[in-house]
């Protein structure tokens, strides 16, 4: 139940996002859209945001989630549209559009979905650290080890 907020969160504006960039598209149906946002969504939710998030830092996950919103948008437009090119760039300014939100969505997951995060946790106060010199009686070694010989 904590995943469904974000989902739908998710899915909300990217299916915003999506329709304002793709309605150029005369062959783009209202399906086609809800489609490549359904699809978009569930793959980017669970193997980004739930899965390379935590493990990584939010450029890295914000850069995956760009080459994989870009990968995903072409795709589909490519697949339902059936055009030989004039839509990589409608599909990339839509990832980048949908990636800048998302840097401020992996901001709500780390606060409120993913509480154990290690970004999450109060750093560690740091102790004082108890330092001791050592001190020798000679000072130096080798002049000591050639009288007595």
């Amino acid at each position: 139940m904590k995943h469904f907020m974000p989902i739908l969160i998710k899915f909300i504006v990217s299916f915003l996002i999506l329709s304002f960039f793709l309605n150029q598209f005369d062959a783009i149906s209202f399906l086609d859209i809800l489609l490549t946002t359904v699809l978009l969504v569930t793959f980017s939710y669970f193997v980004v945001d739930d899965m390379v998030l935590p493990r990584t830092n939010y450029t890295f996950a914000a850069g995956f989630d760009f080459v994989f919103n870009f990968a995903t948008i072409a795709f589909m437009v490519y697949i339902l549209t059936n055009l030989s090119g004039g839509f990589l760039l409608p599909s990339a300014i839509a990832a980048l559009a949908i990636t800048v939100f998302e840097v401020f969505f992996h901001l709500y997951l780390v606060k409120s979905v993913f509480p154990d995060h290690p970004r999450k946790k109060s750093k560690r106060e740091a102790q004082p650290m108890e330092l001791q010199t050592e001190f020798s009686e000679e000072l130096r070694v080798h002049e000591k080890e050639k009288r007595e010989d």
